[in-house]
């Protein structure tokens, strides 16, 4: 998206962090940065700690499932899009491949809100507001970065999951194609809910809009003019 510098390895994969990234923190945190309290700075800086290192796991699920799978990575994006997982290597054909390395993402993400959830109702959690309101907001925001991924649009998990499922019964432009249009609906969808002022949901139905415009005029052109 934009430069971008090398913040460290995990397990000898490199990690990436996209200068886009620091507007996405910007935007989570705007509203607890200039509160003028330090307990709400103090809880939008550990949200936005917790956040990033949610959207850390949601990647190195997808790259630890690809590894075992055959598609070994080349390094981790953390991006104004959330983060991407690039691949060394191209995508195996096989539809069950794929689609078990784009929904691993998404699962992680359901994972980490049952375990935030249920550290939030400990009894020493509980009776400490501060770590309470923390936990339980980090519980509900990968609640929702899970059902956000499964959405059938590029370049998100579901969109992509969906679209190596279509392909065993469709050609691969077809369902990307198909995706594509999905997704500019999504786009649509957004802008909707967002029009009203709320300006994070317009930037999502930016960015869907963009790449599933992509994805459908990639799609129109013949194959030898389309790119990965």
């Amino acid at each position: 998206m934009g430069a971008k510098f090398e913040i460290g390895r995990i397990a000898g994969l490199p990690v990436f962090i996209d200068v886009s990234f620091i507007v996405l923190i910007v935007l989570w945190g705007e509203g607890y940065f200039t509160s003028g309290s330090t307990v709400q700075m103090s809880i939008g800086f550990l949200l936005v700690v917790g956040l990033a290192l949610s959207i850390l796991v949601h990647e190195l699920a997808h790259a630890v499932t690809g590894y075992h799978l055959g598609v070994p990575p080349s390094h981790i994006e953390l991006n104004g899009f959330g983060g991407l997982c690039y691949w060394a290597g191209p995508m195996r054909p096989e539809a069950w491949r794929r689609i078990a390395i784009s929904l691993v993402g998404p699962l992680s993400n359901f994972v980490l809100y049952f375990l935030f959830l249920q550290l939030s109702q400990l009894p020493v959690v509980m009776g400490n507001r501060f770590v309470f309101t923390v936990t339980g907001y980090l519980a509900i925001a990968n609640w929702y970065m899970g059902l956000f991924n499964l959405f059938p649009a590029f370049p998100l998990d579901g969109g992509k999951a969906l679209e190596a499922l279509l392909g065993t019964v469709l050609s691969a432009m077809t369902a990307r194609l198909i995706v594509g249009v999905l997704g500019l609906c999504a786009a649509a969808y957004f802008v909707y809910l967002g029009i009203n002022g709320n300006t994070w949901l317009l930037v999502i139905a930016v960015m869907l809009g963009l790449a599933n415009y992509d994805a459908v005029q990639g799609a129109k052109r013949p194959p030898w003019q389309r790119w990965n």
